[in-house]
């Protein structure tokens, strides 16, 4: 019996090494961007069959913020669809769903100097989300 819980353990461990990390496109999944208009893009963050959409959502949200700190702009708002950004309805998190099972987050992402109705503080989402999409560099932290 407890040759048969080693070989589950050895296998969840392999399978949990398989699951999708933060980083760019790449086989596992990952960040992509493409431009939208002439002052937003689309913010794009696919998984494996490994990870949640919950995960995927919180990856896609923490790329917004790391393009805001890119354009220097300390805050960003996005919207699930171009037609949501038209009639100025932000979203709190990126729309996700699932493509061929696996699950994709993807959110418009406009950056801003000022704070406005339904903006996100671009170092607070950095901050919040640190130790959950870098749990690596939290840890070695002392």
């Amino acid at each position: 019996m407890s040759t048969r819980r080693g070989i589950a353990a050895l296998l969840s461990l392999a399978l949990a090494g398989c699951a999708t990390g933060y980083g760019s496109q790449g086989y596992r999944g990952g960040y992509y961007e493409k431009a939208a208009t002439a002052k937003m893009q689309w913010v794009y963050f696919s998984g494996n069959g490994y990870v949640t959409a919950d995960v995927i959502s919180k990856y896609g949200l923490y790329r917004c913020a790391e393009l805001a700190q890119a354009q220097h702009k300390p805050h960003f708002v996005i919207y699930e669809r171009l037609v949501d950004a038209a009639r100025d309805r932000p979203a709190d998190a990126p729309n996700t769903g699932l493509i061929g099972n696996k699950p994709f987050a993807a959110a418009l992402l406009m950056t801003l100097d000022e704070p406005r109705y339904g903006s996100k503080s671009t170092q607070q989402v950095l901050d919040e989300l640190e130790s959950f999409v870098h749990p690596q560099s939290a840890k070695a932290t002392p």
